[in-house]
């Protein structure tokens, strides 16, 4: 190789060979860029519009040049040409900063990168939670984004898996209830549905908005707010969600909750 050339070598802890490799991306060496989970069914990506609005903040937040990036309706024409459309499907859009550079970008056009999986329902019961009193989640001007830099989520269901646990619930650098290790959160007392306020870091997630519309419009009591674990095992019934659907908690911390499904609810995802 010559001096301007960069030798890139790649091994696992399984496979003691160092292996050459293509140039990795800025997703790779920085989490410098953005994704969006979407449900591909009946031939269209479902709360599409939603999906597109929350990619084009993430592009904003991050200042990447979008000129140029695929949009909802394009990919949803990719899409319908690679699978069978009787089945749904797990849609993964990467959208990173392109070119190299150190910390300091070179360039800020959007690479993307499209991966297609078989949808698996979630579960919709989660037998048992508990409040991670290691992992927090911490102000930035793109936290209710979703980053590729997903460590904290990473290391909480590390947590959670080692505490033999089926749902991690995290909170703010103060102790305010923020979200799930992968999903939203939210609660019912005494008929009134409650969620944490983006403002306590969560992920601005697409199913949330969706069940935020809904309850705005049947006009059912709901607050979004600032709230602590007491408000939380006080509650009637807990659940989380995310662009897949919602899961119903049975117990947090010895606290035994409601898990009847909650139709109203439920017909958003269907």
């Amino acid at each position: 190789m010559n001096e301007n050339d960069t030798l890139n070598l790649l091994r696992t802890s399984v496979d003691s060979n160092w292996h050459t490799h293509g140039l990795p991306s800025r997703a790779s060496l920085f989490g410098d860029g953005i994704f969006e989970t979407m449900i591909y069914i009946n031939g269209k990506i479902r709360f599409a519009p939603a999906h597109q609005n929350r990619v084009n903040e993430g592009v904003k937040a991050l200042k990447l040049d979008a000129s140029g990036m695929a949009d909802v309706p394009e990919i949803e024409k990719l899409i319908e040409e690679k699978v069978d459309e009787s089945q749904r499907w797990r849609i993964r859009w990467n959208i990173f900063r392109s070119g190299q550079g150190k910390y300091t970008p070179e360039e800020n056009h959007c690479s993307e990168q499209l991966m297609i999986q078989p949808f698996t329902i979630p579960p919709k019961i989660k037998n048992n939670a508990y409040l991670s009193n290691t992992i927090q989640l911490h102000p930035s001007p793109w936290s209710h984004c979703k980053t590729l830099n997903c460590l904290p989520y990473v290391m909480a269901n590390l947590e959670r898996k080692e505490k033999n646990m089926d749902e991690v619930i995290l909170t703010d650098e103060n102790g305010y209830l923020s979200e799930a290790g992968a999903s939203n959160l939210f609660w019912i007392s005494s008929g009134t549905f409650f969620t944490p306020s983006l403002r306590h870091h969560a992920i601005s997630g697409v199913g949330r908005a969706q069940i935020i519309e809904l309850l705005t419009h049947k006009k059912i009591p709901f607050l979004e707010g600032s709230f602590t674990k007491e408000h939380l095992l006080e509650a009637d019934q807990v659940f989380t969600s995310n662009v897949t659907g919602i899961s119903y908690i049975r117990e947090i911390e010895h606290r035994s909750f409601g898990i009847d499904p909650i139709p109203l609810l439920e017909k958003i995802f269907q």
